[in-house]
């Protein structure tokens, strides 16, 4: 089950328990804006803070692809120059940019999925309260 899918059946749950109890539903509906207001607020700060991970793992992705373009063009230079010691030194560094470039791929889908998935709860939180407010 997906997150969004749980925050949907815990907001409905909610609102169904709130109006099961209802004296006055106005009153328990205001109540209810108000709650959700808060909530959305939060959303908004943990969905700023997610995408700023996911900017920063992208950036650290962009680097690390940079860097290993930069080891390959140093090896190649120091080939054409005849020199191998150097030529091997920028190989293995590119190798082991590889393997940083593999972990920051996952990092970055991680985030990016993060990311996704708080834009859509800030979205469909946005929808109810505005169906909320328009009854």
């Amino acid at each position: 089950m997906s997150i969004l899918s749980k925050f949907t059946d815990i907001m409905e749950r909610k609102i169904n328990s709130l109006l099961d109890k209802a004296e006055d539903p106005e009153k328990i509906i205001k109540q209810y804006l108000k709650e959700l207001n808060s909530d959305l607020g939060k959303i908004k700060a943990e969905t700023a803070a997610v995408m700023a991970e996911e900017q920063r793992t992208q950036r650290a992705l962009n680097e690390c692809r940079d860097d290993m373009e930069k080891m390959e063009r140093y090896r190649l230079k120091a080939l054409e120059t005849g020199n191998e010691r150097d030529a091997r030194r920028f190989l293995e560094k590119k190798a082991s940019l590889a393997v940083e470039l593999s972990q920051f791929e996952v990092s970055y889908q991680l985030a990016s999925s993060k990311a996704q998935q708080m834009k859509q709860m800030h979205d469909k939180l946005t929808v109810e309260i505005n169906q909320l407010a328009a009854d």
